[in-house]
């Protein structure tokens, strides 16, 4: 039996983790699971090294990657693990294997390529050629080519969601939140989904599981879950794929199911009758990724190829039937200005979302959207990604500071019109403090109204994406003071 643990820095269930843990439990490896709050690294060093982990697993996106590196390091060192990176940028940045922290980076789905590894640290025998592996070795880097086949969704055993009832977060949850599928039909150019698709070879990578074997999972999970289940968050990119798809599993739910859920909108050929069947299954909350107030920035810039008339008509059968939603606007995009989204704002004032989501554009390099040259432009130098979208624009656009309060009250500038005029004014100021508490309480509005959180989990949200991000970001200023005095020690001592 091999032992492998993940870690996480993010306190949310990966799918991915669960997925993976299923096949590995199924074969009859052990998985545990940690979160790393990065306030007690020693600690959380400890409670690793009691698990004895053979294999330790990092999930990474570009803004974990310095955490997961940091940790790597001394997994090997004071553990001696092995460690294993996936995910979005290890696929597409996978020469992260010549980092003296990594021992193997998944290039790929993980599921089989993880079994294969820990069956072969179960018998003692060679993994280096494991398709769907970059592996090092004492002779070099093996770089296996990917695995031909992709993962049957509808073979594999049901997400392992107890490995995640360790942490009280999860289970006194009344929320769960669940993947019916795997992918995204479009091509939005500040994603990272195009490249993904292309990655596992076009269209072959987008699939979703058969109705019934959904369902089947959901019953499952519900049934066994530690709390009381009252509400269901899906969290695909895109709810459905086609409209079959959709009132097949529509019937299924309301018949079997008859819970509240939110989901992904899939704009495309859909009508009335389908918003109608999505509110009598239970639809209560939909999310309308509009991403920009502007349809030629959306249609263009963004590569997002949904009209302002297409999305009001959506908007209306919604409201008509009783479904709220929530849409979502970025800034930092290349070109904007303060006057822009101020103008946008009436077209969000029509739509009339239940919740206006902001968000940062971040140019990570698996999106297309980061080559452009207007982003290229005002890319700041040796700038670290955040790990949340809200505190801060990564772009050293014209009129940034503004732009950044304006992001934080844009919601607030939409509900009320009244109060918009001061807002505006009040964006001229440097006042962070005061921005921040204003998001905060539009932020504490979606968590409770849109994801249905716990008083208990609304604290554990303050304090990861808000104390958490301001501690991390001191702690990074007192690391770069402290090179720079070191640095300038040596020069004096030199």
């Amino acid at each position: 039996m091999a032992r492998v643990a993940f870690c996480q820095d993010v306190m949310v269930e990966y799918m991915g983790f669960m997925s993976i843990s299923a096949v590995l439990k199924e074969a009859g490896h052990a998985v545990e699971v940690f979160f790393d709050d990065q306030a007690h690294e020693d600690r959380f060093l400890r409670q690793l090294e009691r698990s004895q982990p053979d294999v330790v697993g990092f999930s990474i996106l570009t803004p974990s990657v310095p955490w997961a590196l940091r940790l790597a390091r001394r997994v090997k060192d004071e553990i001696g693990s092995i460690t294993v990176f996936g995910n979005v940028h290890a696929i597409t940045q996978p020469d992260i294997i010549n980092d003296p922290a990594a021992d193997i980076v998944c290039i790929g789905e993980g599921e089989y390529p993880m079994r294969e590894l820990c069956d072969a640290i179960d018998h003692g025998e060679d993994y280096s050629h494991i398709k769907g592996f970059w592996v090092k070795t004492r002779d070099g880097i093996v770089k296996n080519p990917m695995r031909q086949n992709l993962v049957d969704i509808d073979s594999l055993p049901f997400h392992d969601r107890p490995l995640y009832n360790k942490y009280a977060f999860f289970r006194r949850s009344h929320y769960l939140r669940l993947l019916a599928g795997r992918g995204c039909p479009f091509s939005c150019s500040f994603c990272s989904n195009p490249m993904l698709r292309d990655h596992y070879g076009g269209k072959r990578y987008i699939r979703k599981c058969h109705p019934e074997r959904a369902i089947a999972e959901i019953e499952h999970t519900v049934k066994n879950h530690p709390a009381k289940v009252t509400f269901l968050f899906f969290i695909d990119e895109v709810f459905w794929l086609n409209n079959n798809w959709l009132r097949e599993f529509l019937t299924l739910y309301k018949e079997r199911i008859r819970l509240p859920f939110s989901a992904n909108f899939k704009f495309g050929p859909i009508g009335e009758q389908d918003i109608r069947l999505l509110a009598e299954a239970g639809a209560s909350v939909m999310g309308l990724a509009i991403e920009s107030g502007d349809e030629k920035q959306r249609c263009t810039l963004m590569n997002k190829p949904v009209k302002d008339h297409h999305a009001l008509r959506v908007a209306g059968w919604m409201h008509k039937y009783g479904i709220q939603f929530g849409s979502s606007a970025f800034f930092g995009l290349p070109g904007d200005t303060f006057e822009n989204h101020v103008k946008r704002l009436q077209f969000y004032r029509k739509l009339n979302p239940a919740y206006l989501w902001t968000t940062f554009f971040q140019p990570y390099p698996s999106v297309p959207l980061s080559q452009h040259p207007e982003v290229q432009k005002y890319m700041p130098v040796d700038k670290p990604f955040d790990v949340t979208l809200h505190h801060n624009m990564y772009l050293d656009v014209p009129d940034r500071n503004r732009l950044v309060n304006l992001k934080k009250v844009y919601f607030l500038c939409m509900k009320s019109p009244r109060l918009e005029p001061f807002l505006l004014w009040l964006t001229k100021f440097r006042i962070p403090i005061l921005f921040d508490a204003l998001f905060f309480l539009h932020f504490t509005y979606y968590a409770f109204k849109f994801e249905h959180v716990s008083l208990f989990q609304w604290l554990v949200h303050i304090k990861i994406f808000a104390l958490d991000p301001i501690i991390h970001k001191k702690r990074r200023r007192e690391s770069r003071s402290d090179r720079k005095v070191g640095s300038v020690s040596d020069t004096v001592r030199s």
